[in-house]
């Protein structure tokens, strides 16, 4: 019963302020559709949302509201996939990972990811702490103050506080290729350009990419899976366990 109470009460919160920017007439129409979602009548909300989307404008707010919207329509592949979006421009979200947890839920296929080594989960965990571009301009910093001890050193020419500049320059060689590493591992986290969510109900993956591959194993809707390789219509998935397989295309939507 508490469950359910807290299942409603997260899909009925919304972001109603403006969002940073969107023009005035884009914000009439995320209104509007907020409006409608409250209303109940979730396709109307739906085709609003989506209108503001095929302006080419996006956010945090707009994808998880729709991402709100299709799981009330009980279409999860598609809640799913623009949860999925919105964590890509918030990873820190919990209201965003608390939603697409239980629309995860309702997947059928249930895949134990492969265990990871502590490094690697490390140092994916402590990239998430900053975005990517912000790891970006700490490397620029860290390389500017290398630069500044360089130019110190050779303009003064001095012994004094020669070993502590030093130390500092080297200090900010580490930081900068430190920088640079977890801000490619948090674009490649955040990216996710080889990501996909599964829309067709049920559909049997493939050994080669044909209709004539031996059959693997069988996916379902709603699944997340990671294209690996891609030969004419048909792409190479492999699963959260390991496990690889093709099937078509167009059975899949990129995040």
């Amino acid at each position: 019963m508490i469950k359910k109470v807290l299942t409603s009460l997260v899909f009925s919160l919304f972001v109603l302020l403006p969002v940073a920017g969107q023009s005035k007439v884009e914000q009439v129409v995320f209104d509007k559709a907020n409006q409608l979602y409250l209303n109940g009548d979730y396709s109307s909300a739906r085709e609003e949302y989506q209108k503001i989307i095929n302006s080419g404008f996006e956010s945090v707010e707009l994808y998880y509201n729709l991402g709100n919207t299709f799981y009330k329509l009980g279409q999860i592949p598609s809640a799913i996939l623009y949860y999925e979006k919105a964590l890509i421009l918030n990873p820190k979200d919990v209201d965003i990972k608390f939603n697409l947890e239980l629309a995860n839920q309702l997947v059928v296929d249930k895949i134990n990811p492969v265990n990871e080594f502590f490094v690697k989960k490390w140092f994916r965990s402590f990239a998430g702490i900053l975005k990517a571009d912000v790891w970006g301009y700490l490397s620029l910093l860290s390389l500017g103050l290398f630069l500044a001890a360089v130019v110190y050193l050779y303009i003064t020419r001095g012994f004094r506080y020669r070993k502590l500049i030093v130390s500092g320059g080297a200090v900010m060689v580490i930081f900068f290729f430190f920088s640079i590493l977890l801000g490619s591992i948090q674009h490649k986290q955040t990216a996710h350009p080889d990501s996909a969510i599964v829309f067709a109900s049920s559909l049997t993956a493939k050994s080669s990419p044909d209709q004539g591959g031996t059959d693997l194993f069988v996916v379902h809707e709603g699944l997340k899976v990671r294209i690996t390789d891609q030969v004419g219509t048909w792409i190479r998935i492999r699963l959260a366990d390991g496990n690889e397989a093709w099937i078509p295309e167009n059975s899949v939507e990129k995040i």
